[in-house]
């Protein structure tokens, strides 16, 4: 613990100012996605002082899951947690930091285990940290993360990676190495995931311009850590994604296609999997947006000669009637079905909201909503019945604001 006080330290020799500037945008966004956290901090415009410090408070609620009433969970019982994130600029922007410890919160500990939870339990925390620089059209940086396996948002894991961003004109090229792990604490009762990963990526893009994407990955996945009885794994992995996007004045589409190939280096075998996604967006109204995804994904196990095609059509359509009316409607149908007939599987289903703004003031709001729900799924193989989930739900949130 004192190693971390020592580095938020080191990070935020002075007091956190009023008006100090943030992280950059590219900063933050690699931040959040190793955090997975959404930090409550408004974006500022890019420091033009020599150096600047903030220290703010961070926090995490796990979210209400979509179910029935008898799985839902009361709000004190939620799972939370909360931090201390420290952020600095130096150079007038041209280089930034950032550090973040968090902890699960003692009440929400106690619920889970029944017990409270210790002051010093490094299974419940979390740690990262972030570095960026700029230098001309150059970005670069690295982060690193580790969570216990108590940590409400994603446990036992950990990471490390390093990564640049160079653009010229409409060319903006992208690379990344790194790797992550599980079982942090390294215990010898619990196998251990190790998987390194390098990418490459080029985009293309101007206005009016079709954007186009390319990425190449390739990673080394293998248990490190083997307890008597698991299997160990050893598999390399080579990825390749395109994608293109299309812009309109009323609607947008992309058309992207990924190929993998897989090698088991235990079974000395092949897997490949190709899958083409078509997704697009429509404001016929300026209340109402539609959002079709239609896709096909198709594996292929040489070794075994079997071939699983899983076709998937979904829906989505939000409608804004008012400030204080929102209606949400979700649909979807999929179906996966392999060569030697062993899986044929058959799944629709659909869910609708209806939300309204009671009343709102200063201090607090109300927000009543309407849900339903339907799920079914048919298994062609078997003579039982098909597996129906109907469920509803009302629910009346008021929170501070």
């Amino acid at each position: 613990m004192r190693i971390l006080w020592i580095v938020l330290f080191i990070l935020c020799p002075a007091p956190a100012l009023a008006n100090g500037g943030q992280s950059d945008q590219l900063s933050r966004r690699w931040a959040s996605s190793f955090s997975g956290q959404d930090i409550q901090i408004s974006a500022k415009p890019a420091s033009t002082t020599a150096y600047q410090a903030t220290l703010s408070q961070t926090f995490y609620t796990a979210p209400i899951a979509p179910g029935t009433l008898h799985d839902l969970v009361p709000e004190n019982d939620r799972a939370k947690a909360k931090g201390i994130l420290a952020s600095t600029t130096w150079l007038k922007g041209s280089f930034s930091t950032e550090a973040e410890v968090a902890a699960n919160q003692n009440e929400a500990i106690g619920a889970r285990h029944s017990r409270p939870a210790p002051a010093d339990d490094s299974s419940a925390r979390m740690m990262r940290l972030g570095l960026t620089g700029l230098s001309g059209p150059v970005r670069y940086g690295l982060r690193y993360r580790t969570a216990g396996h108590d940590f409400y948002n994603g446990p036992d894991q950990a990471l490390k990676e390093l990564w640049s961003e160079w653009k010229q004109g409409p060319a903006t090229w992208r690379s990344a190495i790194g790797q992550q792990w599980n079982n942090v604490e390294g215990n010898s009762a619990r196998p251990r995931v190790e998987q390194s990963y390098g990418r490459l990526g080029l985009s293309l893009g101007k206005p009016l311009w079709p954007n186009l994407d390319l990425t190449f990955s390739k990673s080394a996945l293998g248990s490190t850590v083997d307890p008597t009885g698991v299997e160990p794994k050893r598999k390399n992995t080579q990825t390749f994604e395109a994608g293109v996007g299309f812009t309109g004045a009323l609607w947008q589409g992309r058309l992207s296609s990924i190929y993998s190939l897989e090698t088991d280096l235990v079974r000395n075998g092949d897997h490949r999997v190709k899958s083409d996604t078509v997704t697009a967006s429509f404001h016929p109204l300026h209340a109402l947006s539609i959002a079709p995804t239609l896709g096909y994904r198709a594996e292929q196990q040489p070794w075994s000669g079997v071939r699983i095609d899983s076709p998937f059509l979904s829906v989505a359509m939000n409608y804004q009637q008012s400030r204080r009316l929102l209606i949400t409607a979700l649909g979807n149908v999929s179906e996966t079905r392999s060569s030697d007939r062993v899986i044929e599987l058959e799944t629709v289903g659909g869910k609708g909201v209806v939300a309204w703004d009671l009343q709102q003031s200063r201090d607090w709001k109300a927000l009543l909503s309407v849900e339903g729900g339907y799920n079914r799924q048919l298994n062609l193989t078997a003579p039982s019945a098909p597996i129906e989930d109907l469920s509803g739900m009302l629910r009346l949130s008021v929170a501070p604001l």
